[in-house]
């Protein structure tokens, strides 16, 4: 079975600065070389920041744009999964997740719920993804990668978990909203019981890749983990501090779990997709 040894990288970045915020991908990524790691995955719009506004559209990358040959060049030895702006084929702006292995690069998932409620306003800036598919990776096997809200949508790791994706990813940005009188922000126990419920579910290993420090007025929490197939913790980073964990990704342990307990394996398919085109079909305009 399959071992690889993942790095998460709790991250801070600069805002619209995709030059230093490279700078930075590739001093981390050097390190991670160096100490013998397979991946390392960065958080949500890892290379850009978040709150970019209406200059979403003046720093979006295509995929094969040379701006990205230094990612490329490094992927020969690690792969590397983290966040940017997309730019289309037919100039769509996306809230991406990019993969970078053995010196190519992909775009391995656009955002599709985009959060516009409360301080978010990513509908005004992004385009939504159309669609929700597993990639290969040499180095992890089959994965999956979700950004930030998509993951409050069950269909999406659904659907990942059984197009094969044994791994997923969860890339973030999420900042911290406060209630008086909390002693644990809720955001941060909403997340955990996110990852550890869908972990356990799929009988996959999920890893969250949060982001830390200050945007204007948001605040990133950090709190980045990996969750075993069996639903529990291997690894978590500090609240609000750039800092890096690594663990081990065994396909072993997915067999195991599964072996020991099948529901995952159980799920009828053709059931679901009947009941859901009753759904649609019912369902008033």
């Amino acid at each position: 079975m399959q071992r690889s040894r993942l790095r998460i990288a709790q991250t801070d970045c600069v805002l619209a600065n995709f030059e230093e915020n490279l700078a930075q991908h590739r001093t981390m990524i050097e390190q991670a070389i160096e100490d013998d790691i397979h991946a390392i995955a960065f958080p949500e719009l890892s290379l850009t920041g978040y709150n970019v506004q209406d200059a979403a559209q003046d720093i979006a990358l295509h995929v094969d744009d040379k701006a990205f040959d230094p990612l490329k060049e490094l992927s020969r030895e690690i792969t590397i999964i983290c966040g940017g702006i997309e730019l289309s084929d037919d100039y769509g702006v996306y809230n991406s997740a990019f993969l970078f292995e053995d010196g190519h690069a992909q775009s391995a998932h656009r955002k599709i719920y985009l959060p516009t409620y409360g301080m978010f306003e990513e509908l005004r800036y992004f385009s939504a993804g159309q669609k929700i598919e597993a990639v290969t990776s040499r180095r992890l096997g089959k994965i999956g990668i979700a950004i930030c809200e998509d993951m409050w949508h069950v269909s999406v790791p659904y659907l990942l978990a059984h197009q094969g994706a044994k791994l997923l990813f969860v890339l973030m940005s999420s900042p911290l909203r406060l209630t008086p009188g909390e002693k644990k922000p809720a955001i941060v126990q909403q997340w955990q019981q996110i990852i550890s419920t869908y972990s356990f579910l799929f009988s996959s290993y999920v890893a969250c890749v949060n982001r830390v420090g200050n945007e204007d007025s948001f605040t990133y929490w950090g709190n980045s983990s990996v969750a075993g197939p069996d639903g529990i913790n291997l690894v978590t980073a500090p609240l609000f501090k750039q800092h890096c964990i690594d663990t081990i990704i065994d396909l072993d342990s997915v067999k195991q779990a599964r072996l020991h307990s099948s529901h995952f394996l159980d799920e009828d398919l053709r059931l679901f997709a009947a009941e859901l085109r009753d759904i649609m079909t019912c369902r008033p305009d």
